[in-house]
């Protein structure tokens, strides 16, 4: 193939359309300094045995890889269940806005992790639950209210009572079901009588019930507890006339008595309280039932920011990149046919290694340009430049330090 036919895949000898990486696909990666990695994962499994689940966060810059971090934990978690035995959901809390009625409020919350669990996994866990050796004579909505650990009693019922009649056979309409686990108020009638249900959620504290209840039926069924990976947590910051009832939620969660459903919240901010959404940090019990204080909140909240904390860990991370996006096969093929051998290596390509070189200089002069977003950018928008100067002379041509100069002159 000519060069001047070749698309931007076929130049750089990648493994997808673009100079991309995606945070649920490429899951499995985790760059840059190994210490952040152990000790985000010395701090999951630390909580396996101590709190029965994960109860941590993570904090950086835009860009830092908060997202994908969250998604590298669920790949863990569903690759190694052996080390942990937890199944993950992953939600937004953005955006969060009071002054508008859907979108403020622990219910607003709620909702977002009911969406996140689903209908096809809750009657999956309800019909696991009903094919328990102890449950097949048994009447199930019984059996189910006492697997349930929080909240009164009617509450208890109400819950077992919807799961039940909604989520074991698929024979009805699950509009009042899901209308009653996310706390609508249903008007009298049929619908209502269906659902059995002697009492709504009328505040935070009986949403929050429900979630936890939800945990104890999964590790019932599964003897495993559920996490929620909780991305853009900076959205609590905009917390101000629901904080009581958000807080206590939060509190809740983080509670000794729950260990059936965790979180890893992830937020844009810097390690400290003053970086910290107040809801969060004030008072300061939701970080005593983390086990940290103010003073050592490092070990429960990890700082992404240290990923690429050296020159060093910029280049190992755009090697791991480079080798990521990259189909070896075909470059080492486009080398051979093209005459570049001794000019660029298979691992580099389209890149010479003192351009490489180059970018970690000018990127790490920078906080700013010194995360993982950054470094793909600019890299993407030297590599498009070598593309299209090779496309129009019909000759490949190497991404060398002049070339990536002339791009990225303008962040010195």
């Amino acid at each position: 193939m000519e060069i001047k036919e070749m698309e931007l895949k076929d130049y750089c000898c990648l493994n997808r359309p673009r100079f991309r990486v995606d945070p649920e696909s490429d899951a499995e990666w985790f760059f840059g300094n190994k210490q952040v990695s152990e000790e985000l994962l010395s701090r999951i499994g630390s909580d396996f045995d101590v709190r029965g689940i994960p109860k941590c966060g993570l904090i950086g810059r835009f860009g830092d890889g908060k997202t994908h971090t969250l998604y590298h934990i669920k790949y863990l978690f569903d690759k190694e269940p052996e080390n942990y035995p937890a199944i993950c959901f992953f939600l937004g809390l953005a955006p969060y806005d009071e002054r508008i009625p859907d979108l403020g409020g622990w219910k607003y919350f709620h909702g977002k992790m009911l969406d996140a669990m689903g209908e096809d996994f809750l009657r999956q866990i309800v019909q696991e639950f009903d094919r328990l050796p102890e449950d097949r004579t048994a009447d199930l909505s019984e059996e189910m209210k006492k697997t349930f650990k929080f909240g009164d009693e009617n509450l208890k019922r109400s819950l077992a009572n919807v799961l039940s009649g909604y989520f074991l056979r698929e024979t009805k309409s699950m509009l009042p079901a899901w209308q009653w686990l996310r706390g609508a108020k249903l008007e009298k009638g049929s619908a209502a009588q269906d659902l059995a249900a002697t009492k709504g959620l009328e505040n935070a504290a009986d949403m929050i019930n429900v979630i936890l209840n939800l945990g104890n039926l999964v590790r019932k069924t599964r003897g495993k507890a559920i996490v929620f990976l909780m991305d853009e947590a900076q959205a609590l910051a905009e917390v101000s006339k629901r904080d009581i009832e958000i807080h206590h939620a939060l509190l809740q969660l983080a509670s000794d008595y729950n260990q059936d459903v965790g979180f890893v919240i992830a937020y844009f901010g810097r390690l400290g309280l003053s970086g910290m959404p107040p809801v969060l940090s004030e008072p300061p019990d939701i970080l005593s039932r983390l086990g940290v204080t103010p003073q050592n909140m490092d070990e429960a909240f990890i700082d992404l920011l240290r990923l690429i904390n050296s020159k060093e860990d910029m280049r190992s991370f755009i090697n791991s990149l480079l080798k990521g996006v990259k189909d070896m096969e075909k470059a080492e093929q486009l080398i051979s046919e093209a005459g570049l051998a001794g000019k660029v290596t298979p691992e580099n390509l389209p890149f010479s290694e003192d351009a490489l070189g180059r970018a970690v200089e000018i990127l790490f002069q920078n906080e700013q340009t010194r995360n993982a977003r950054m470094i793909i950018n600019e890299l993407a928008r030297v590599a498009a430049a070598a593309y299209h100067q090779g496309k129009a002379t019909n000759q490949y041509v190497i991404a060398d330090r002049a070339l990536l100069d002339s791009i990225m002159q303008r962040l010195q």
